[in-house]
């Protein structure tokens, strides 16, 4: 007997609407990202630098302070090659995500990886953001790529 094709997707009647509260924290960075700018806010208390910040630091729970720009580059801190296919993928396999440590912050933002093939991104790559529109979004972003001469 011959088994049939599986089904990979299916249309259903449920529909989730959601909005995302960015915060006075978060908000500053998605403002710079409109103005192609990479935005960070520092704990008094502490002095860890977050980008994106939230409103209060998570080690000392201090209200961050002001915002100030990061230079705009990072390094690779860890990432992913998805390999395989699945429904309502973006991008065409493979293709590499992963966590950029921005130079003077202190945690990590998740975006791709291009212009390298997956098998050459290592730990450590230095990298740099290639801006697409402006928005209010990381979609600002359109990916990361190595750092010329890396």
């Amino acid at each position: 007997m011959t088994l049939p094709e599986p089904v990979t997707s299916m249309a259903g009647p449920l529909r989730m609407d959601y909005t995302y509260v960015a915060g006075t924290g978060r908000s500053a960075f998605l403002r710079g990202l409109a103005g192609r700018r990479l935005l960070a806010r520092r704990c008094p208390g502490c002095s860890r630098v977050y980008a994106p910040a939230p409103e209060f630091c998570a080690r000392c729970l201090e209200p961050v302070g002001p915002p100030f720009e990061l230079p705009g580059d990072g390094v690779v801190s860890t990432f992913c090659v998805v390999n395989f296919p699945f429904p309502g993928q973006a991008h065409e396999p493979p293709y590499v995500v992963a966590h950029i440590r921005l130079t003077g912050a202190d945690n990590r933002l998740m975006h791709l990886v291009r212009e390298i093939a997956p098998d050459r991104v290592r730990i450590g790559l230095p990298v740099e953001p290639v801006w697409g529109a402006p928005d209010t979004s990381t979609a600002s972003i359109r990916y990361f790529r190595p750092v010329p001469g890396a």
